[in-house]
């Protein structure tokens, strides 16, 4: 008997199907635990930076003092002129950003019936100069004439249900009754953008409604002064590196200038390093692969038992001890397929109706499911390792 002839690691875990469904599922669930937690994660990272990624920009301006996006920490609007100012740079526009003093009260006749009225909530809310887009979400671009008129705003459609967000854009455009920090609201549209976890919803409006709903941002000022983010535009991208090297000389040290991709980059990790949920979700996928390596290794060590009179048989015929230790590893290549299969179908489907629950952008790209595929060949692996000192121990005269 030749392995390359008989398929027997195949053999041994398919002979006996209500076996192998027990272990494919125990071995499956530990996959999904991996994926969730890892998409979950992925979430936090993905939802955070959805924003920024919304942006039709190739600099970003900030205050020094902010760490985080969340953390509100404004600059003069003077900045965004001087960085006009500048050679390469096309257009530096403001992009006004509150969630502190914004409040969300849904309109009574949004609420769905039988439900008790809705609590006000708190909301971030968006705006810009309507002569300077800074949005590349096309929902924005095709609304943005809209949002001229006054106290009128568009509402993410992907806001949680706490908000009452009607279910179709005629609904949403006929909605009346709805509040903005006590003030009427009325909401024009609709556009997809997605919560993260400091933010349940989102409004976008233009910067001339956001003055006269917060006013409070810079009491017996103009409210407009202060910026949360500048949005700078190049005539040519990609001297980012170069542009923004000249604005660093050019501007005081109360601003800082980042390229796109650095300022996503160092959203993610503060939220990596410097939060615990980042941390907690990574426990959360040790564990699983833990789990997933017991079952794993219970399977193999339960299989090699069984059949331990028969290994103990080649080994009396004179079959080497590299056959039962490539005939383990093959067992658990196979049992780390069988449950892959099944553990990332299963987490498409909770990706997808969670990330309509909630908002947030579960996504499951190639790349990250082959890291979970590679976290499940090593669970295997390992666990058919720790199994395989059974196999290697079985003495023929055992069998006498």
């Amino acid at each position: 008997m030749r392995l390359g002839r008989t398929p027997l690691a195949r053999k041994n875990l398919t002979h006996n199907g209500p076996r192998l469904l027990v272990a494919v599922s125990g071995i499956g669930f530990a996959v999904v635990l991996m994926f969730m937690q890892t998409g979950f994660k992925n979430a936090l990272f993905d939802s955070t930076v959805q924003v920024i990624r919304s942006l039709d920009a190739d600099l970003l301006i900030v205050g020094s003092a902010q760490y985080a996006l969340p953390a509100k920490q404004t600059f003069p609007r003077q900045r965004l002129y001087q960085a006009r100012g500048c050679r390469g740079v096309a257009a530096a526009s403001p992009l006004y950003m509150e969630s502190f003093f914004a409040v969300w009260k849904p309109s009574r006749a949004d609420r769905p019936s039988g439900q008790p009225e809705a609590r006000p909530s708190p909301i971030r809310v968006l705006a810009f100069d309507l002569s300077a887009p800074v949005f590349c979400l096309p929902d924005v671009i095709d609304q943005t004439a809209a949002l001229q008129a006054p106290n009128t705003a568009l509402v993410d459609r992907k806001s949680k249900p706490k908000y009452c967000v009607p279910a179709s854009l005629d609904e949403v455009r006929r909605q009346r009754g709805a509040e903005l920090s006590d003030r009427s609201i009325r909401l024009v549209g609709t556009f997809h953008l997605g919560t993260d976890f400091a933010n349940d919803g989102t409004l976008i409006m233009s910067a001339a409604n956001f003055a006269q709903y917060f006013p409070i941002r810079a009491p017996g000022q103009d409210p407009l002064a202060l910026v949360d983010l500048g949005i700078v535009q190049l005539q040519t991208p990609q001297a980012a590196d170069g542009v923004r090297q000249q604005l660093e000389e050019i501007l005081p040290d109360d601003v800082r200038v980042y390229t796109k991709q650095e300022f996503i980059d160092r959203e993610i990790g503060f939220w990596r390093t410097s939060t615990p949920i980042g941390f907690i979700f990574r426990a959360g996928t040790f564990m699983g692969f833990v789990v997933g390596m017991i079952i794993c290794y219970q399977i193999i060590f339960s299989s090699i038992v069984d059949h331990e009179a028969e290994f103990a048989t080649l080994k009396a015929m004179g079959y080497p001890d590299r056959y039962f230790i490539t005939l383990v590893l093959q067992t658990s290549l196979y049992l780390s397929v069988f449950s892959y299969l099944p553990g990332l179908l299963l987490s498409l489907w909770l990706y997808q109706l969670l990330s309509a629950n909630t908002g947030l952008l579960m996504m499951l790209s190639i790349p990250r499911a082959a890291w979970v595929l590679l976290l499940t060949l090593t669970m295997c692996i390992i666990s058919g390792c720790l199994a395989m000192r059974r196999v290697l121990a079985a003495d023929p005269a055992d069998l006498f």
